[in-house]
């Protein structure tokens, strides 16, 4: 037959399946790429290209901010 193509398996190892996931303390901090020092009240997270990281900024009168709230 053309076209048919046979794999061989050699081993197969079963381990233990996992029964629950937790996420643990994870954070917003703990994320690679994140800065939040300076955090404060109505701060946001912003991209700064610089640092290749969001970094936290409450000041958006530096950066273009458009908002498109769509069509209703």
């Amino acid at each position: 037959m053309a076209g048919v193509i046979n794999t061989i398996v050699k081993k197969v190892t079963v381990g233990t399946p996992i029964k629950k996931v937790t996420s643990g303390a994870i954070t917003i901090s703990s994320l690679s790429g994140v800065n939040v020092s300076g955090v404060r009240e109505g701060s946001l997270l912003v991209y700064d290209s610089d640092s290749a990281a969001f970094v936290v900024d409450s000041d958006l009168s530096s950066v273009y901010v458009e908002v498109n709230g769509g069509t209703f």
